[in-house]
C-alpha cells in the first residue's frame, strides 16, 4: 500500500514543463555568457578583455554537449541570433556587479527570450551558478532580493526540501549520491551575498517562477536558498559550484575531490545537457558552427596565480569577431 501510495504520488506530481520535450538533440550546443576579466581571477590579461573558467567548459563538454561564447561586446542582433541556434545557456559565477554589469545585461537579454520561446513551446533550458544563480532571482524578482550571507570558500551539505525529491532535477540521482549531497560536505559555495527563503513569501515572481530544492544556513546561522529548478520553465540554479569538484584545483578553496562528490557534478551535467537536447535549434551553415565554438579558442593557464586552473580570455590575445 504504501508503494502504491508512493507511485501515485510521484506519478500525480506536476513539473510544469514535461508536455513541451519534442526533440532528442544529438548536437547539443550550449552558450555560456562572458564577464570582465579580473586580477583576482584572471591575470596577466587586459582588464577590457573578457573571460570564460575553463571548469564551465569542460564541464558541460563532458556530457556531450559543445559550447559557445557569449559576449557582452556583441550586438544584440547578433545575441539573439546566437540564441536561435543554440540549445541552452549556462550564467556562469563570478565578479560581476548585478544590474550595470555586460554580464548582467546580456543575461538579462537571453533571460527575456528564453521566458519567450518556452512561452512558444519551444524547450529552451537555462542554468545559473553562483552569480548565475543571484541573477536568475534578479531578474526574476524584477527588486533587489540579494542580501549578505557569510559563505565565502563554504563547503557543507544541501537541506533538501521535499520538492528536491520530486524534482526533475533529483528525482533520477542514485540513491547513494542522494545521500552523499544530503549528508557530507560537497557543496562548494564561494559566496557573500545570497537569496533568504522569506524572499519567497513576499516577491509573487519568485514563487510563481522557482521552486526551491534546498536551503543551507552560512556560518553565522543565517539561512539561504541553494538549489531551485523552474515550476513551468527549464529554468535551474545552484547557489554552490558542481563543477569545481571535477575541474579546479586549488588548494586554497574547501573543495571536495571525492568519489561522491565527482559522481555528483557529473549527473548535474548529464542531466542540464540532457535538458538541452530536448531543444531543436541548430546551425543551418557548419562553418558558421565551427566559427563560433569554443573549441577553436584556447584556455590560459592561470593555476596558482587565481582560483582557476584555466580561462579562456575573449580580446586582445583571440582572433575573436567583436561584433
Amino acid at each position: 500500500m504504501l508503494l502504491l501510495l508512493c507511485l501515485y504520488f510521484l506519478l500525480s506530481f506536476d513539473n510544469g514543463v514535461e508536455s513541451k520535450k519534442k526533440h532528442l538533440h544529438l548536437r547539443p550546443i550550449i552558450g555560456i555568457v562572458s564577464q570582465k576579466v579580473t586580477t583576482k581571477y584572471t591575470p596577466k590579461v587586459k582588464d577590457s578583455d573578457f573571460y570564460i573558467a575553463a571548469s564551465y567548459i569542460k564541464y558541460l563538454e563532458m556530457a556531450g554537449a559543445q559550447t559557445v561564447p557569449i559576449l557582452p561586446t556583441y550586438s544584440e542582433k547578433k545575441k539573439k541570433e546566437l540564441l536561435s541556434k543554440i540549445n541552452g545557456v549556462l550564467f556562469p559565477g563570478g565578479a560581476a556587479p548585478l544590474n550595470d554589469s555586460g554580464y548582467f545585461k546580456t543575461a538579462a537579454l537571453v533571460f527575456k527570450v528564453a521566458r519567450k520561446l518556452n512561452d512558444a513551446g519551444v524547450y529552451f533550458p537555462l542554468w545559473g551558478t553562483c552569480l548565475g544563480f543571484e541573477t536568475l532571482h534578479a531578474l526574476t524578482a524584477q527588486e533587489d532580493v540579494i542580501s549578505k550571507v557569510d559563505a565565502e570558500n563554504y563547503t557543507v551539505p544541501l537541506n533538501l526540501t521535499k520538492d528536491a525529491f520530486k524534482s526533475r532535477m533529483f528525482q533520477n540521482m542514485d540513491k547513494e549520491l542522494l545521500q552523499s549531497l544530503m549528508f557530507e560536505d560537497v557543496a562548494l559555495n564561494m559566496h557573500n551575498m545570497g537569496v533568504s527563503p522569506s524572499v519567497y513569501s513576499t516577491n509573487k515572481n519568485l514563487n510563481v517562477m522557482f521552486r526551491v530544492l534546498s536551503t543551507n544556513h552560512d556560518r553565522q546561522g543565517k539561512e539561504f536558498v541553494s538549489t531551485v529548478e523552474g515550476i513551468s520553465y527549464p529554468f535551474y540554479g545552484t547557489q554552490w559550484h558542481p563543477e569545481k569538484n571535477i575541474f579546479e584545483w586549488t588548494k586554497e578553496e574547501a573543495i571536495n575531490h571525492s568519489p561522491n562528490a565527482i559522481g555528483i557534478a557529473q549527473y548535474l551535467s548529464y542531466f542540464f545537457v540532457n535538458e538541452a537536447r530536448q531543444n531543436g535549434h541548430h546551425f543551418e551553415d557548419l562553418k558558421e558552427e565551427n566559427e563560433m565554438v569554443m573549441s577553436r579558442y584556447s584556455p590560459v593557464y592561470s593555476g596558482g596565480s587565481s582560483l582557476f586552473e584555466q580561462v579562456y580570455v575573449f580580446g586582445h590575445n583571440t582572433t575573436v569577431l567583436i561584433q
